[in-house]
């Protein structure tokens, strides 16, 4: 196979991946990420001595990809696999709710509701045929399946918080496929297991950037593409700071409306028309230390539509607060429309 001059915009993981594939392959490639750092998201901060995601990390353990990139780069040894706790905020009190007894024993609906809420989980978990589920909205599937009270309980409060006034339109695929991976990352004792990677996910990002580079591979960071154009001998120009650099094939691993503007909404009015249809959420993320525990759970859902904050995360009860010299660590998150207000405010007001 003849090898191919090849440009990765976008440093995260996907970018990662698909760089460090094509490096194997035997491509020339040159990867742009437009910050100065990488992995995204998975990428993170230095908090108390210790890196930390930008925003709260974890995987499953249906999440079969990473499990075998993690072994295959060599970091098998440092995905360690911890037992989850979650608490669910409801009526001014917060209640345990990650193993089936804590269900049954949820104050907030009768033993009727958890009844039929139990069955229809347990059905999701185990039913692996989403696509029936792509048709039918998770609201009407939750009313039906659930009852009224669970839903208004539970998922309600869960899809509203979630995604705002499109909440009635997320499809049940949306919804099965969160109960369906949470239901079969538990071992046989019924309790959930979640994998998180000693010195943070950044080691993925780190390990793959050595590879990358090893292949012969290029990584600039801090660069800002201005345009991708075809050109007439069946190449393609890159332009960067005004100038133009010539590829064989261009992979961009970023966000869709951003390949849009990349390619000049003028230049492909059917592909720009698609993409301004879909209606994107942003996401305000708070971190902070504090000696202080604030609770006994690692997860915490909100369901209470008055709070600012979706979801709140004690991410020391999931790994040791040694690694953070002491202190417990802690996200609070939530899913808003890109014109909300939480995005003119400054950190200090959002904290």
């Amino acid at each position: 196979m003849k090898s191919k001059r090849i440009a990765v915009i976008g440093a995260g993981l996907t970018g990662l991946v698909a760089a460090y594939r094509l490096g194997q392959k035997g491509h020339k490639v040159t990867v742009y990420e437009k910050s100065n750092d990488l992995g995204g998201l998975m990428g993170g901060f230095e908090i108390n001595g210790t890196n930390l995601e930008k925003a709260y990390h974890h995987i499953f353990k249906t999440d079969k990809y990473i499990i075998r990139l993690a072994k295959e780069l060599g970091l098998e040894d440092k995905l360690e696999w911890k037992e989850s706790s979650i608490g669910l905020y409801y009526g001014g009190k917060m209640y345990p709710f990650a193993t089936s007894l804590e269900m049954l024993t949820f104050p907030p609906l009768s033993l009727v509701d958890k009844f039929k809420m139990g069955l229809a989980g347990l059905g999701l978990q185990r039913n692996k045929k989403w696509k029936k589920y792509e048709k039918i909205t998770a609201v009407e599937w939750a009313k039906k399946n659930f009852g009224q009270k669970a839903f208004e309980v539970v998922w309600e409060p869960l899809l509203r918080g979630k995604f705002h006034q499109f909440y009635d339109r997320v499809s049940m695929a949306w919804l099965w496929a969160r109960i369906h991976v949470r239901g079969n990352s538990k071992d046989r004792d019924g309790k959930e297991r979640l994998g998180y990677f000693v010195g943070g996910f950044d080691i993925i990002s780190k390990e793959l950037a050595l590879r990358i580079k090893k292949n012969k591979g290029i990584i600039k960071t801090g660069i800002k593409i201005e345009n991708v154009k075809n050109s007439s001998d069946n190449k393609v120009l890159v332009k960067i700071n005004g100038r133009t650099q010539k590829f064989d094939k261009v992979i961009a691993a970023v966000p869709n409306e951003v390949v849009a503007e990349l390619m000049g909404v003028d230049n492909f009015p059917k592909f720009s028309k698609k993409i301004k249809e879909i209606n994107y959420l942003g996401s305000v993320v708070m971190v902070f230390s504090s000696k202080q525990s604030l609770s006994k759970y690692y997860w915490h859902n909100i369901n209470d539509l008055e709070s600012p904050f979706l979801a709140f995360i004690q991410h020391t009860n999931l790994v040791d607060k040694k690694n953070y010299e002491g202190e417990d660590v802690y996200y609070a998150g939530t899913y808003i429309p890109q014109d909300h207000r939480y995005f003119g405010m400054k950190d200090s007001e959002i904290e």
